[in-house]
């Protein structure tokens, strides 16, 4: 005859597997917003070398001082670890992908 498995041992192995997926999760999602950030960089390095052989646009560079602001207010405490900070990042990135996307 089996014995079933104790309450005690199933709940820690499903903690666990919680861990497992919150790492994953962690992950993906640093991931992702490590990538928007790269391409945003990128857009906004391929802009600087416009100013060389012309001048630049006057609204690139509203645009430029309004991301500047954007990302200078942004107001976390990495430290903390706290998941509203991880929206207010996210946030940020969605709001300077849209400037970008004017361009």
């Amino acid at each position: 005859m089996k014995t079933s498995a104790s309450p005690i041992k199933s709940a820690a192995d499903e903690i666990e597997a919680l861990r497992r997926v919150f790492r994953a999760t962690l992950k993906h999602f640093a991931s992702a917003v490590e990538t928007d950030l790269d391409l945003l960089h990128k857009g906004i390095v391929a802009k600087d070398g416009i100013g060389e052989k012309s001048k630049i646009p006057p609204e690139l560079i509203r645009d430029a001082r309004d991301m500047v602001t954007l990302i200078r207010t942004l107001d976390i405490k990495p430290e903390k670890g706290r998941r509203r900070d991880l929206k207010k990042i996210e946030g940020v990135v969605e709001e300077l992908q849209k400037i970008v996307s004017k361009w």
